[in-house]
């Protein structure tokens, strides 16, 4: 009896010990596919940030290229309006014109636009930094998973603060420019004076244009890094995936690895409950009777105790 007992236990734990594998393998490669389908979502998602990134350096790169083209004019203008003002005086008037009003409208239409490249560039700034610092560092079923992309961004002076160190070089400029007005007036009769001025302006408009032609090349830069990190996260997105299919695998194995003995524990117990392992049929229910029979008399001769 104790013998069966211990038989219908070790069959009762190696079934159980079975389904819980067989359910192991089941969800256990289900909640592979999620977690690596948020990573896989994550580094998506980065990369459209990227791309918006991209978007926006070129638009800003266009912005830029309307100043600069607008700086040049008003440059080339105003030199010329030098070189005449000696030769005669009516062209004083335009040459005011130039100075007081262009100029500053120029000058103010870049400023204007240097808080949203500003904060495009901050945007960019803490994109490549997060970025910088991702990295997995996990272990699953013992093993390890380590990813990063390699990036190393530690700039000397952020992004937002070369353009706003730009926007503060101007600061003051579209002022100056139009208090030249007044003084052409008041020397309206020195021109000479004034024809000095004018160089002097028109060298100022070519020292920030040329700050402003250096801009687009960073640009470019920032562009090419964004393309490289879009590459790499590319490849570790093709990693993940190789590593999803690795992981499942790996954790197939171990749970019908683990599963396999609960079928030996199966088998014991059967051969526990209805006799010998690799009996026939016939010999097992030989033994079932015997087993019966035995505990039959056993209950007659208890019968026949308590009756005498």
């Amino acid at each position: 009896m104790f013998r069966r007992i211990i038989g219908l236990l070790m069959l009762a734990l190696g079934l159980v010990g079975i389904v819980i594998s067989a359910a192991g393998v089941y969800y256990g490669r289900q909640a592979v596919d999620s977690t690596f389908s948020g990573l896989d979502d994550t580094l998506v998602l980065a990369t459209q940030g990227l791309d918006t990134a991209v978007d926006s350096l070129e638009l800003a790169k266009l912005t830029l290229g309307d100043v600069n083209n607008g700086l040049d004019t008003v440059g080339e203008a105003t030199l010329n309006m030098a070189k005449t003002v000696t030769d005669t005086r009516p062209l004083l008037d335009q040459v005011s014109v130039v100075v007081s009003q262009n100029a500053p409208a120029s000058v103010e239409a870049m400023q204007s636009s240097i808080p949203a490249l500003a904060e495009v560039a901050a945007t960019i700034d803490q994109t490549l930094s997060t970025l910088s610092a991702f990295s997995i560092d996990e272990e699953i079923l013992g093993v390890p998973f380590k990813y990063d992309l390699g990036i190393n961004y530690a700039p000397e002076v952020p992004f937002d603060e070369a353009f706003e160190g730009l926007g503060s070089s101007l600061e003051g400029l579209p002022e100056e420019l139009r208090s030249v007005d007044g003084n052409l007036s008041v020397a309206n009769e020195n021109l000479a004076a004034i024809s000095d001025s004018i160089v002097a302006i028109s060298a100022d408009l070519d020292t920030i244009n040329g700050r402003i032609a250096e801009v687009p090349a960073q640009i470019d830069s920032y562009v090419e890094i964004v393309d490289q990190i879009n590459g790499s996260l590319e490849t570790v997105r093709t990693q993940v995936t190789q590593q999803q299919e690795r992981v499942k695998l790996i954790l197939t194995f171990v749970l019908v690895w683990w599963g396999m003995p609960q079928l030996a524990l199966v088998m014991i117990g059967w051969d526990f409950l209805f006799g010998r392992r690799g009996a026939t049929a016939k010999e097992i229910r030989e033994d079932v009777m015997e087993e019966l029979e035995e505990e039959f008399e056993e209950l007659r001769d208890n019968d026949d105790e308590k009756k005498e």
